[in-house]
């Protein structure tokens, strides 16, 4: 196999803007089928073959891969059916609402032998590398605050991400960056975690919320989300020495110039380092699940660290529908 041919399960701008352009950056693939209820927005692929049914792109036997960026709700359940057609797939995050579906998924991954990765895109940026490699010179100390905030302003009222039965909410939007920053970038292992909010009375969702993680060494780390406050996306890592701040860290393809950037201050708060970084997380992200498929080998980021974020997400909805109680996520607590 020299190209890699892909099919892509709806029309979603988040494929037309981003991923498919990534798509295309690559020399190894060809974009050659979506799948759309909606002609119009199908068209505008310009892929040699519109496909009206999901289903119908799953029985075409050239797509190698297809890329899901479907409502949330819908994830498991095509996913699945992708994988049991022999498809390798590329699903955008949350990858699942409960461990359950995430189990499920896996299980089909492992099963019939295909690649399977959920589409965490900004963590093939070369700026947490970097800070992987501060964090491990001790240049700040051994952690002992994190704070990840991602929030923007929602500001169409029939968005799915407003729709509870379609999986919505600020922390399955956004939030989970900030999660899978802490816990698969840092390293933070919760142990409990509670989640508080403000619920939309119309919708039923969180327009605005925090999670509250707590490791067994009773550090705390803080994880913001919101659709309602202008466009933030960073994180930070405190220590006895001082603090290391990455902005722009989830979007930096989108920010004023384009540039990741991070920034190390001693326990005075004086910046001793500043650095900026330009990416392609996109295609990074692409050339790494393509390298999977035609080497036979798992992602580094895989089924295993997907079941982690699902369950992460999950007691955190948990805590907030029952009122914040903080949520064990020992295995004793996993089994009550």
């Amino acid at each position: 196999m020299t190209k890699i041919h892909w099919g892509v399960m709806s029309a979603a701008n988040i494929a037309y803007d981003e991923v498919v352009p990534a798509l295309r950056r690559s020399d190894r693939t060809v974009v050659a089928a979506v799948a759309s209820r909606s002609k119009r927005k199908a068209e505008r692929f310009h892929t040699p073959v519109i496909y009206e049914s999901y289903e119908e792109l799953l029985d075409d036997s050239a797509i190698d891969a297809v890329y899901i960026p479907l409502p949330n709700s819908l994830h498991a359940k095509w996913a699945v059916k992708a994988m049991e057609k022999g498809k390798h797939v590329l699903l955008e995050k949350p990858a699942a609402l409960t461990a359950q579906e995430m189990e499920a998924i896996k299980k089909a991954a492992d099963d019939n032998h295909v690649v399977f990765m959920e589409a965490f895109m900004y963590q093939f940026h070369c700026q947490h590398k970097r800070v992987k490699e501060l964090l491990e010179s001790g240049i700040i100390g051994e952690y002992r605050h994190v704070k990840a905030h991602f929030s923007w302003m929602l500001d169409e009222v029939g968005d799915i991400r407003l729709n509870r039965e379609l999986g919505g909410g600020a922390m399955r939007d956004v939030g989970c960056y900030g999660l899978h920053a802490v816990t698969q970038i840092i390293g933070f292992i919760p142990t409990r975690v509670s989640m508080s909010g403000k619920m939309s009375p119309d919708h039923g969702v969180d327009t605005t919320s925090t999670c509250v993680l707590v490791d067994n060494q009773n550090r705390i780390a803080e994880v913001s989300a919101s659709m309602e406050l202008p466009f933030i996306n960073r994180y930070e890592i405190i220590g006895p020495k001082g603090s290391i701040i990455v902005d722009s860290a989830f979007r930096p393809d989108v920010s004023d110039d384009q540039h990741g950037k991070i920034t190390v201050k001693d326990d005075n708060d004086n910046v001793i380092l500043f650095e900026k970084f330009k990416d392609d997380q996109y295609l990074n992200q692409v050339e790494h699940f393509h390298d999977c498929i035609l080497e036979g080998k798992q992602p580094d980021y895989n089924t295993n660290h997907s079941l982690q974020m699902a369950g992460y997400l999950e007691k955190s909805y948990q805590s907030l529908h029952n009122h914040s109680v903080m949520m064990d996520m020992s295995e004793k607590g996993e089994q009550k």
